[in-house]
């Protein structure tokens, strides 16, 4: 198997450590610069986004159906709860990927040169990342005390906001868990630079 990805993505970060905490062997390939529009370094996702895994001739796009493809395919027990139906679970999951999302779309475009400052779809970025935030500090009882893939997704979450320092991160309960998580092995691993 391999995984299209790069060091700093958090979305395949969620991958990297739910494969590492799964003890899988995959190979990890750098997809490189993820502005540039070549499928093939994607490995023909028509996205053109990391992550990818294949699978022989199986190919899986976007992390959260990855990692269900991982947990059905090796992990019956499903272990960190990735195929939950617990809809506080799948509403902690969208708000997480929102805000990566908004992120995402806030650095892509400071990155080429747009100013995003005062624009009102870059406000609304903005908004969304703070808001999503400020939600899940207040629904941090929802994440489980043990490691999850719910846990992994903030980590990943919270390390990027670090990384790229575009937001203030004033969230106490939250910090809590991820101060749990920070000391596993298969979460440290993964650790952007």
């Amino acid at each position: 198997m391999k995984l299209y990805y790069t060091p700093k993505s958090h979305f395949a970060r969620k991958n990297r450590i739910l494969i590492d905490a799964l003890s899988l062997e995959v190979e990890l390939v750098d997809a490189g610069n993820v502005a540039d529009s070549t499928p093939e370094i994607f490995a023909n996702n028509p996205l053109m986004k990391v992550p990818t895994l294949v699978d022989g001739h199986q190919v899986i796009y976007e992390s959260d159906h990855i990692a269900a493809y991982l947990v059905r395919k090796f992990d019956p027990t499903d272990s960190y709860q990735v195929l939950t139906n617990d809809v506080n679970q799948l509403n902690l999951r969208a708000v997480m990927n929102g805000v990566m999302t908004a992120e995402v779309e806030l650095i892509m475009a400071e990155r080429s040169g747009i100013n995003t400052q005062h624009l009102k779809r870059f406000d609304k970025l903005r908004a969304t990342v703070t808001q999503g935030m400020n939600w899940l500090e207040n629904q941090a009882d929802l994440f489980p005390q043990q490691p999850s893939y719910a846990g992994f997704h903030l980590i990943c979450l919270w390390d990027h906001l670090l990384l790229y320092q575009m937001f203030q991160l004033k969230h106490p309960h939250l910090q809590q868990h991820i101060e749990k998580l920070s000391g596993f092995d298969c979460v440290v691993k993964s650790t952007p630079l």
